[in-house]
């Protein structure tokens, strides 16, 4: 099988330039990837060829060009494609050994952790051409059909859903708890919608609120299920049990600390210094935790922290989804380290969610009906990429997709 397109990819300097594409291969055998300029991308089997019908415009395609994954790249992994029968399917972004269906003595793939295989490829994030093109190469174990009951602009959610649902089972509320999500747009009215699902389903009370830049981003809120909502530097600052920090940008993240209470969880992945530490993004990506540990018995400075994320500590580096603990008499400077050694406040993070659990849940829950028409505020098609980069990024849109749809 072999075919060629043309495909936009995104350049270091956050431009996207039409590149001819080749694609030439079968899923049992393996694929070649060739682009006019640069080296061939050759690809092992498990992969099988998708057309795309649209893809959603993330808020990590918009911070892309800060993440250490190598640039140019056709971006793009919120993806809705139809399979070689023409039925609507959605994709597993994290091309790993297990979503390939390869046999494999990769520990992480066995201990069910193939979000986090060190031998991934990332669907339009990490090297694997993505959504903003016409075709994709989808891992074969990672494409999943699109139940009937859900409309097109809901399973083009499918992975932010996702990625929001396995947050709140992450970091499940207490009954009684005061719940905040900072920065409700594109991800975080997600997050509240899958909080307002789950405590439906859980029958479990809890308050949800949101903390937003406008008014109008807090009416959309309630729409998705917050009880009531502020706008941030009108309102006065009211603490919370739990805190979702879902905006995407740094600044946001010092409200965020200073208002949790008990638990913190980390959403954004921008690639940009927060809270006076280099390395968040790839914290999350790890989906680390923070806890405090007994006076001498932890972590005791920011640098050692950002060792122990990126493994240049002595000994074997943060294990996926494993917490660090820090010394509560250590010398920190960051102030979410400060708030965790000082305050005992706890910190979680979390990237990627099951498609399985959030189509399940999109489907069963009447309440989130339409709930991609609801979100989706603007629609380009794939020749107009640059301008619905540029309209995503402004304070205008809540959701850009991209594609026929």
């Amino acid at each position: 099988m072999r075919i060629a397109f043309d495909a936009p990819e995104l350049h270091a300097d956050g431009s996207t330039v039409r590149e001819r594409y080749f694609i030439q291969g079968e899923p049992d055998v393996g694929w070649t990837i060739e682009r006019a300029k640069g080296s061939p991308l050759e690809l092992g089997p498990g992969y099988r060829l998708l057309e795309v019908q649209a893809c959603g415009v993330c808020s990590t395609d918009l911070a892309r060009p800060h993440l250490p994954f190598p640039l140019p790249q056709v971006v793009g992994h919120e993806v809705l494609a139809r399979d070689e029968s023409g039925r609507r399917v959605v994709i597993e972004i994290n091309a790993s050994h297990a979503a390939r269906g390869l046999a494999s003595d990769c520990e992480t793939c066995r201990n069910g952790l193939d979000t986090h295989c060190p031998e991934r490829l990332v669907l339009g994030i990490d090297r694997l051409p993505g959504g903003f093109g016409p075709w994709v190469l989808a891992p074969c174990q990672g494409i999943l059909e699109v139940p009937d009951v859900i409309d097109d602009a809901t399973a083009l959610l499918c992975e932010p859903f996702a990625a929001a649902l396995h947050a709140v089972d992450a970091s499940p509320p207490r009954r009684g708890d005061s719940v905040l999500v900072v920065g409700p747009r594109r991800l975080g009215m997600l997050v509240i919608a899958a909080l307002a699902s789950r405590r439906r389903s859980w029958n479990r009370d809890f308050e949800i609120r949101a903390r937003v830049r406008r008014e109008e981003l807090g009416d959309l809120a309630r729409e998705f299920g917050a009880d009531r909502f502020e706008v941030a530097g009108l309102a006065r600052d009211e603490a919370a049990d739990l805190v979702f920090e879902t905006s995407g940008s740094p600044l946001a993240l010092d409200d965020a600390i200073r208002l949790a209470r008990r638990h913190l969880h980390l959403k954004s992945t921008h690639g940009r210094d927060a809270a006076d530490l280099k390395h968040l993004t790839e914290f999350v990506v790890a989906e680390l935790g923070l806890v405090v540990s007994e006076p001498g018995r932890g972590i005791h400075d920011d640098r050692s922290l950002d060792d122990q994320i990126l493994g240049r500590a002595l000994g074997p580096a943060a294990q996926p989804r494993s917490r660090l603990a820090l010394d509560p008499d250590g010398a920190f400077r960051s102030v979410l380290s400060q708030a965790v050694s000082r305050r005992a406040l706890e910190v979680s993070s979390s990237r990627c969610g099951s498609f399985a659990a959030a189509l399940a849940v999109l489907a069963a829950d009447p309440d989130l009906a339409s709930l991609g028409t609801r979100l989706v505020s603007h629609r380009f098609q794939r020749r107009d990429l640059d301008q619905a980069l540029a309209v995503a990024a402004s304070p205008d849109a809540v959701k850009v997709i991209v594609g026929d749809l």
